[in-house]
């Protein structure tokens, strides 16, 4: 007598089965899969902008002296620079009225280097310099002089433009 015949046959399809099964999962895997090239680019991203309005009014004076100058400390430039070293220059888009003189003091980003107080005029002037790769929001101050020639003045605007350009080290 043979010891349990039927109880080796189950046993060959099971196997044949499994075989099959892993074959057929390992081809699935084969036909889900794809590959592709991604290209990935930078650009040279060179971008300032000037944030909120500054308003500068000169109101006082002490008898026998020049009026007390007004100052602006609200404002804020956000640069983003990811292309060498960069400076900032500053200047109006207008001559400003006889008897009146207007400076910028910049703050730097990290790494940059504030130039201190500058007057504005036509011509663009150095505030920062040794900028780096930033992306940062600074402090802007302007303060106004003006001398008892300036006279009254109803209310007047000048634009200030701040300009990214290449840092060639020298300072303005």
């Amino acid at each position: 007598m043979k010891p349990f015949p039927a109880m080796r046959r189950p046993i060959a399809p099971w196997v044949g089965a499994c075989l099959i099964l892993v074959g057929v999962r390992l081809e699935a895997d084969e036909v889900l899969a794809a590959r592709q090239t991604v290209n990935l680019i930078v650009d040279a991203i060179q971008r300032i902008s000037i944030n909120g309005p500054a308003t500068l009014r000169v109101t006082t004076a002490t008898a026998g002296q020049a009026p007390t100058a007004a100052a602006d400390t609200t404002t804020t430039y956000s640069i983003t620079s990811n292309n060498g070293t960069v400076k900032i220059t500053a200047h109006l888009d207008a001559a400003l009225p006889a008897g009146m003189a207007i400076t910028l003091t910049a703050m730097a980003p990290s790494g940059g280097q504030s130039l201190g107080k500058k007057a504005l005029s036509l011509q663009a002037v150095d505030v920062v310099n040794a900028v780096g790769k930033v992306s940062e929001t600074k402090l802007l101050s302007y303060q106004l002089t003006a001398t008892a020639a300036a006279g009254p003045l109803p209310t007047t605007t000048r634009t200030v433009i701040l300009t990214i350009a290449a840092d060639g080290g020298d300072d303005h």
